[in-house]
């Protein structure tokens, strides 16, 4: 078990997920506990294991001690600063021990005893490496080999030597080769696990991708309609309303012929940047609750911005401060400085209007800017 350094982070909803799969299988673990022990006291009534009722109550102790620290060890977190926060080896090199304890004090009944390690050994598929499968297979037949040497020196019986020996080859061989099995189970359960994480992670992306402008970063048209959907569906709750904002670069077809489609590229992604960063750093001004504006690529050069919270007068404020940031300091390009300005209309969210209304006055507006020469700012209560 290699050790890492703990966090301090609170847990998550899907880190308290992982801890009660991992308790879930502590529990299978305690079943198989119990299923042996039911076993071994079972023996031990029939007299065939040579241990007193104190020995036999000190190993059910130390049971019993061992499952509630692994328990507390996995609920509290305390597991996660180790590779395998479950503590598989250290669990089942514990049931080893024990079942070898165990199993030292039997006659008669070793040879079914060992069918002990056989549960144990199965656990290990949630977690085990290859080298901690064999690892355990070394313990368990190092330890039975003990017992056997024990058991030879104090023999005087040929036939139960030559049995013995064969005991111990029939257990080493089964050992290993649930350690092969056991170690490739657990290898395609991890590559399950890996594969699912790709998966999931391939699935954010494509989902990032259809939600968002390629050039940009910003979300496209189709994700801040579904934007608009939620500001409107929270405005006719009254938890809160709304204004809208559409931008437009004036002339900037103009950049484009002058400069080339690169620079053209380049001014588009500086400013939506701009447009991202001096919107959400006007807070003062801009909003009266917590909410964050929303602005995304609508098409071509333009662009919308979703103002929460935010009455007209906000708007018209927000707006301001962004076209003075586009007017007074031009766009660094590969093709030199790019002076640009900008056009913007902004409309605020009416109770029981659609969300296209709402943005189809903005718009409107901002095409009466345009009309009126450019790089200024129009609402659609003006005429």
């Amino acid at each position: 078990m290699t050790a890492t350094t703990p966090t301090s982070n609170p847990p998550t909803a899907d880190s308290n997920g992982v801890r009660k799969l991992r308790l879930r299988r502590l529990r299978l673990g305690m079943l198989s506990w119990i299923m042996a022990f039911a076993l071994a006291i079972y023996a031990w009534s029939l007299n065939l294991l040579e241990m007193s009722l104190v020995q036999f109550a000190l190993v059910g102790t130390t049971v019993l001690v061992l499952l509630l620290a692994l328990h507390l060890a996995i609920r509290t977190g305390w597991s996660e600063r180790f590779r395998d926060p479950s503590l598989t080896l250290f669990h089942i090199l514990a049931a080893t021990l024990v079942s070898l304890y165990i199993i030292g004090h039997a006659d008669e009944a070793r040879a079914i005893l060992l069918m002990l390690f056989i549960v144990a050994a199965f656990f290990g598929v949630f977690q085990l490496r290859k080298e901690e499968y064999v690892m355990v297979a070394l313990v368990a037949v190092f330890g039975f080999t003990m017992i056997v040497i024990d058991k030879i020196v104090g023999s005087d019986d040929a036939d139960q030597r030559t049995l013995l020996l064969l005991e111990l080859g029939v257990f080493a061989v089964v050992m290993f080769w649930i350690a092969f099995i056991g170690s490739n189970v657990a290898h395609l359960r991890r590559k399950l696990s890996q594969h699912n994480r790709d998966l999931k992670r391939v699935a954010r992306n494509l989902k990032h991708i259809a939600e968002h402008d390629d050039l940009t970063g910003l979300p496209n048209r189709r994700q801040l309609i579904a934007r608009l959907e939620l500001a409107h569906a929270m405005a006719e709750t009254g938890d809160q309303h709304f204004s809208v904002a559409v931008l437009d670069l004036d002339h900037f077809k103009r950049v484009n012929d002058r400069h080339g489609h690169q620079a053209g590229d380049e001014v588009l992604a500086q400013m939506a940047h701009r447009a991202r960063e001096v919107l959400r750093g006007a807070d003062e001004v801009v909003r009266i609750d917590d909410s964050v504006p929303d602005i995304g690529r609508f098409g071509g050069e333009e662009f919308l911005a979703i103002l929460p919270g935010t009455d007209m007068e906000g708007a018209r404020l927000a707006a301001e401060r962004l076209r003075q940031a586009i007017a007074e300091q031009p766009f660094e390009t590969k093709a030199g400085n790019i002076e640009c300005t900008v056009s913007i209309g902004v409309a605020e969210h009416r109770s029981g209007e659609p969300v296209h209304q709402t943005v189809g006055r903005a718009d409107a507006a901002l095409y009466r800017a345009k009309s009126r020469g450019r790089n200024r700012i129009e609402s659609d209560l003006e005429s």
